[in-house]
């Protein structure tokens, strides 16, 4: 039977994704929405052509960058743009010795104007009263508010460097597992799967019920599954199917790596930011807790689910 792949996202172990102690996830993240209007197209920024159209082309007022078509742009905008490279600029200049910070700024400072002049056009044209338009920049407005919040959350959370070396101390060793996981909401259903898998008998499996799953951490894994899977070799199934978010699922370890532990300054960091990304998932479990949430049952059957 061919296995379809697919990212196993209700094989809910837990959240996998931790956030660094460095915190460069609001800088990916403005850089995202930023970098998405922008074009890479040069756009000659001369004092004589700007003269053209605007007298002397120069302003004297210290928080404009520059105007186009009239329309003034602050400077606050260019730094917010220097800001979302900052970066990628710094990864540049450690490795690359021809990297030019001069060129970098004037680059910059071409895209700015280039997307200010794409806008002025778009909006002559009136794109921006489409509902597509209106509807993303509301999420855009959204999405920026609720990582902004979450980076004021990271900001109040402190760990203790005890609690990072007994987080060290009790980690031996890093284990990565990935699995095929056949789910299915009837128990019976289940046996029947696992029973056909471990006879090798598998034609009447369909491909919707089979997931494979990226990567996993044991730290990823919730402790009572990883009870189960953790003694099995490479290719074995877990004794029986697994009770999960709703479903029965039959676990075959299709692949599995142990990472040695490296020493406690190598893994500081990096433990710091997981036990960070623990907390901070604990704040937001207690604001989703607190909250009023319905949902309309005209659109959504089964929510969060």
């Amino acid at each position: 039977m061919s296995k379809s792949v697919k990212l196993a996202c209700s094989f809910s172990f837990k959240k996998q994704a931790p956030i660094s102690r460095k915190r460069p996830c609001m800088k990916n993240a403005i850089r995202t929405l930023c970098l998405g209007m922008l074009l890479a197209i040069a756009v000659p920024i001369q004092a004589e052509e700007h003269k053209q159209s605007e007298g002397s082309g120069i302003t004297s007022n210290p928080n404009v960058f520059a105007t186009v078509n009239g329309i003034p742009l602050s400077m606050s905008l260019y730094h917010f743009l220097l800001g979302s490279r900052e970066q990628g600029t710094m990864e540049r200049q450690s490795y690359d010795d021809d990297f030019d910070l001069a060129m970098h700024r004037q680059q910059t400072a071409q895209d700015l104007i280039m997307t200010e002049l794409l806008a002025q056009h778009a909006t002559r044209q009136g794109m921006h009263e489409t509902e597509l338009v209106k509807v993303e920049m509301a999420m855009a407005e959204k999405t920026l508010l609720a990582q902004l919040y979450v980076q004021k959350l990271m900001d109040t959370i402190a760990i203790d460097e005890s609690a990072i070396r007994d987080y060290y101390d009790q980690q031996s060793e890093h284990a990565m597992y990935r699995f095929m996981i056949w789910q299915t909401e009837e128990e019976d259903r289940a046996g029947e799967i696992l029973s056909a898998l471990k006879s090798r008998n598998d034609a009447g499996i369909s491909d919707e019920e089979v997931i494979e799953t990226p990567w996993l951490r044991n730290i990823d894994i919730a402790p009572e599954v990883n009870e189960l899977v953790r003694p099995l070799e490479v290719n074995d199934f877990a004794e029986k199917p697994i009770f999960q978010d709703g479903f029965w699922k039959v676990v075959q370890l299709i692949d599995r790596q142990v990472i040695t532990q490296q020493s406690y300054e190598e893994e500081r960091e990096i433990i710091e930011a997981e036990l960070v990304r623990i907390k901070l998932d604990e704040k937001l479990e207690e604001l989703a807790g607190a909250a009023s949430i319905r949902f309309n049952e005209q659109h959504v059957t089964s929510p969060l689910q």
